[in-house]
Order: structure tokens, then sequence, then C-alpha cells
């Protein structure tokens, strides 16, 4: 080590695009420009490459997988029928009145719609990497606090703890849903939700309390009968040797949306959603 090249006393350090300080970890934005500028990849290869720099920071994205979906979906084929000139101006006359509904029903008739869709969720994932938060250090001394959500094709789950009355992001799980599970209830794709962020973060997690915050109490129910068979057996198994407290939310989607925000969100805000 060089010690005239050594910085000493540093409050935080750039290091392989992210920003570390005692803070926590968050991305390096003159290193995020590149992606917050591209425009919609003509290709699939392009699309693929988009995904190969903005999963480094996949981290910072709380609900990615939800967004990313969209674009997965999408096949060379589907790239080549879209750069005709017909068919990207009629995407470009739609779009600024399509609605935020990023579900696909897979019917033809609204291919236009499916590319509305892809356009909108490309530029959700440019503004969220351009926004990112800072994901704080795990305080053993604190309680995690688990938000979960799923939707039809995706789940997501944040990490967060709570600093001077504030819940800050500790980290983000998300992924999305195979063939198998895309028939799964709402419910259960929520248990699937906390099933992942407990994997994830086990080494932060276990022998800790933890509580969870979701839109439907099929995680307490889980934890109230015994004898349960298929998968809802397995899944009572694998959360028997943790220690939950599940409380759902009263008000619905908005809440948990807000709460799992990548922003911070105040301790008061979050509690308006809580069943005591």
């Amino acid at each position: 080590m060089s010690v005239v090249k050594s910085f000493w006393g540093k409050s935080q350090v750039e290091y392989l695009g992210h920003i570390v300080s005692s803070h926590g970890l968050e991305a390096n934005p003159k290193d995020l420009s590149a992606l917050t500028n591209l425009p919609f990849p003509g290709s699939l290869r392009a699309m693929q490459s988009f995904f190969g720099s903005l999963n480094y920071y996949s981290k910072f994205i709380e609900d990615y997988a939800i967004y990313a979906a969209v674009l997965f979906e999408l096949r060379e084929v589907d790239f080549a029928a879209m750069n005709k000139p017909e068919n990207r101006s009629r995407v470009q006359d739609l779009a600024p009145v399509a609605g935020d509904d990023l579900a696909w029903t897979g019917n033809p008739a609204d291919a236009d719609l499916r590319w509305i869709r892809a356009h909108k969720s490309f530029a959700k994932l440019k503004e969220k990497v351009s926004s990112t938060p800072i994901v704080r250090h795990f305080q053993p001394e604190l309680q995690p606090v688990v938000i979960v959500y799923a939707n039809d094709w995706a789940i997501s789950a944040a990490l967060m703890q709570e600093h001077d009355a504030v819940f800050h992001p500790v980290m983000f799980a998300s992924r999305t849903l195979n063939s198998n599970e895309l028939n799964y209830g709402i419910m259960e794709k929520e248990v699937l939700a906390l099933l992942r962020v407990l994997d994830l973060g086990h080494n932060l997690l276990v022998g800790r309390e933890i509580k969870v915050l979701a839109r439907y109490s099929t995680l307490a129910w889980l934890f109230r009968f015994s004898g349960l068979q298929g998968r809802l057996g397995q899944w009572a198994a694998l959360l028997s040797q943790w220690t939950l407290e599940i409380v759902k939310c009263t008000k619905g989607e908005d809440e948990i949306l807000g709460a799992i925000a990548a922003t911070i969100t105040p301790r008061a805000e979050l509690d308006q959603a809580l069943i005591a």
C-alpha cells in the first residue's frame, strides 16, 4: 500500500460505481448517466446490454423485477415488427394517453398496448436508477421490518429499519414468477416474497424478531393452523424457524406501495397503514 496515494479520515469513498459511507451504500450518480440517457433499445441484443448494465444497480430498485418483467418478454421478432415505421409511429402517438397499468392480456390485438407498456417500464427503470436511495447498513440493535408486495407476474420485498422515526431501506429483493407460480393467488405470492427476502437476508435476520407488513392475512394464518398439506405445509415448515410479527395493511395497495418506495418513509405515514 502506498502511503502517498492513500487518503485517511474520509467520511465517504467512491468504489466500483458506488459511494460507501457510514450511512450506507449508494450508487455513484456520475456513473449512471450512460443508463439514464439511453434511448429505448431497438433490438433484443441492445435490450440485453441495457439489462447487463442495469443489473449491477438492481439492488437499489425496490420493485426491479416488476418493471423488468415487461421487457424480459420481448423477443427479436417483436423488435423487428416494432422497427417498422408505421408501428413505431402508432406507439409514439398512443403512449401519452395510455394508462399506467403494466399488465398485458396477451391478445394480439393489444400488441400496440404491450409496446406502450414496454416503453413506460423502460422509462420507469431509468427514472428509478437515477434516484436510487442510500441502502443503509444493517444495525443489529434495531428491529428489522419486511414489506412484501406481489402482482400478477412478479414479487417484491424490502427489508427496512427505523432510524430517528424514519424507515430506511437495508435491502431489496424481487424476482419474476415461473409458469407454475403465475397460477398462485395473490396471497400465496406474498408468501413467496417473504421467503425470498428471508433467504437473501438470512445471515442478517436469523434469530431476530421480524415485523412483516402485508396486504393479506395469509401469512398469519399459516402460523395458526397445523397439519397443512401441499405447498402451504412446506411454506409453514420453512417459516416455522422464524419469529415473525405479521401486520396487515388496513387501506390496501396504495399504502404498501408507498411504504416499499425506495425513498425514505416517515414513521407516521407507515403507522397509518398498520393495525396495532
